[in-house]
């Protein structure tokens, strides 16, 4: 059991890093990150395990991070069932919406894309096989820093292990070591421009 003066200092730890990633992400030229997408997409469409995947579960890229679109795109061709989060504001958790070709899509409360009322359709997590998850900054073990609100390490909670968990970055999103608490769950594969790492904890 960790002390409160342990989870600040991971807290406080984590913040600093987010805040030094963040302004690195935001120094990326659009053509450099447009660049870089194109290649951690090819590496990711390569693994074996989302090739095998039938239900992939993928964020939906926001300004200067990875964009997932051309993910999404090949997965439908691949007749793969897509799904995308759906954060909750009022129960404060996230949830699993299937979407389609057809789906449209809205901005919510914390600026990030999500399915129009009238096209979501809300799923368990269950029927997940492959998920592709976000983040500011990760390790070799799997480790990785979101944005701070806990909702990817609820979302692995609640999924079985054998469910393979990608996160996808830029190489400078890979530090020595990311400061972490039992409350945060963990990524078995990195997927960068010019690497697909396997995390040791895998």
């Amino acid at each position: 059991m960790e002390s409160v003066f342990d989870f600040k200092s991971i807290a406080k730890a984590k913040a600093t890093i987010r805040k030094s990633i963040i302004l690195k992400r935001k120094a990326l030229s659009n053509l450099k990150q447009n660049e870089k997408s194109l290649i951690v997409t090819r590496r990711l469409l390569d693994m074996g395990e989302f090739k095998t995947s039938k239900a992939v579960f993928c964020f939906l890229s926001t300004a200067h991070e990875v964009k997932t679109e051309e993910i999404i795109l090949k997965a439908f061709r691949l007749g793969k069932d897509v799904l995308v989060p759906l954060l909750n504001p009022q129960e404060g958790d996230m949830q699993v919406v299937r979407i389609s070709r057809d789906t449209r899509f809205a901005i919510g409360k914390y600026g990030v894309r999500e399915p129009s009322l009238e096209t979501r359709e809300v799923v368990s997590s269950a029927c997940i096989d492959f998920i592709i998850a976000p983040g500011l900054a990760f390790d070799i073990f799997g480790n990785r820093i979101g944005y701070g609100g806990g909702h990817y390490d609820k979302l692995f909670k609640n999924i079985s292990n054998d469910v393979t968990r990608v996160a996808v970055g830029y190489d400078f999103q890979i530090i020595e070591s990311v400061p972490h608490s039992d409350f945060d769950e963990s990524v078995h594969f990195i997927v960068t421009e010019t690497k697909t790492l396997r995390c040791q904890s895998r």
